[in-house]
């Protein structure tokens, strides 16, 4: 195959197009070929851009925010496919950054990651770049919800405690003859606050919803209630590596974009308003048949594991539209850290 950098700009994008229609017949993301394609498109509309070859901006920025999509996306989807890996995770997000220094949930994300890596100094510039941006940039795309805001304070707080524990610790370690003269604070109570921080973060890991109300719990509680198996209920659950429908003792390993299209049918659609293609055309518009055919697999492999039949169908807008017909309750549970939200 023509290596990219040997195309026109014709051609990528007649190479984007082609992966579209790929994607939309697997049912699948294809993150890792269009990235490496949306860089090299950015890259020739900079070059437009600097040459002043007419006025290229517009194209330069729909592409780059293509890119930035995917970049994004691209380390939540590797942890519900082969498998969980935080370094690519972590690559994908500096180079969203790079080309958007505003993100407030890429730096976000950045700062968690460091923090489970225990990097504590890199964590603060992080989570210091992740509330900055959340209050100087109101209306971005990648905006925080509140408890993320709230966790982002916490992680700042215990980066600073933990690394002001791991000072003081090796000051306690020093030969008697060259501390003795060095004043001794007493950091009990700070190094209380931290193992309460911890606990809060536990506690509150967790987004749980239904359809009246969202609140935030443990891992442990999302496991309970799934060991429970209420009656009449589906659960969705964004566990750290799978996706995953529960109903009555059965189970469902489900897609990224299944787990996201399920989600959305049962908070947002009604028989009054269901959902249409538009609903999951966040990048590039979805063709109808493949829209039809995405719902059917979905549809298809619950009904294979026995859940009952709760996504009904409609004309809407003169399209094939869906919709949650009510007919069980539900619970949706996803790690308030992730970068999804509903």
């Amino acid at each position: 195959m023509m290596r990219l950098r040997e195309k026109t700009l014709e051609e990528l994008e007649d190479w984007e197009e082609e992966l579209n229609d790929r994607e939309q017949e697997s049912g699948h993301p294809n993150y890792a070929t269009k990235i490496e394609l949306f860089r090299e498109m950015v890259r020739r509309f900079q070059q437009l851009v600097r040459q002043n070859k007419d006025d290229y901006s517009h194209e330069l920025e729909y592409v780059k925010w293509k890119l930035i999509y995917s970049l994004i996306h691209y380390g939540t989807y590797l942890k519900t496919v082969y498998q969980k890996d935080d370094h690519l995770a972590a690559k994908c997000l500096e180079e969203a950054l790079k080309y958007d220094r505003t993100n407030p949930i890429a730096a976000y994300r950045l700062g968690f990651l460091s923090y489970k890596k225990r990097n504590y100094s890199e964590a603060i510039q992080y989570f210091e770049l992740t509330l900055t941006n959340h209050k100087y940039y109101e209306k971005h795309q990648y905006q925080l919800d509140d408890q993320q805001v709230i966790h982002a304070h916490i992680y700042l707080t215990n980066s600073a405690l933990k690394i002001a524990k791991e000072a003081y610790e090796k000051m306690n370690q020093l030969p008697q003859s060259a501390n003795q003269n060095i004043p001794i604070h007493e950091f009990s109570s700070l190094f209380l606050n931290l193992q309460e921080n911890e606990q809060y973060l536990q506690r509150n890991a967790f987004y749980q919803l239904t359809g009246d109300e969202k609140t935030t719990c443990s891992k442990e509680e999302c496991e309970r209630l799934i060991d429970s198996e209420p009656s009449n209920t589906i659960i969705l659950y964004f566990s750290d590596r799978n996706i995953t429908a529960f109903f009555e003792g059965e189970d469902v390993s489900l897609s990224a974009d299944q787990g996201i299209m399920l989600q959305y049918f049962l908070l947002k659609s009604s028989e009054d308003h269901p959902a249409t293609r538009n609903a999951f055309s966040d990048v590039e518009t979805i063709k109808q048949n493949t829209f039809v055919q995405k719902v059917n697999r979905l549809k298809n492999k619950l009904r294979e594991k026995g859940l009952p039949p709760m996504i009904q169908t409609k004309r809407y807008q003169g399209e094939t539209a869906y919709y949650f017909d009510g007919s069980c309750e539900f619970y949706i549970m996803y790690r308030v850290d992730d970068v999804e939200s509903e």
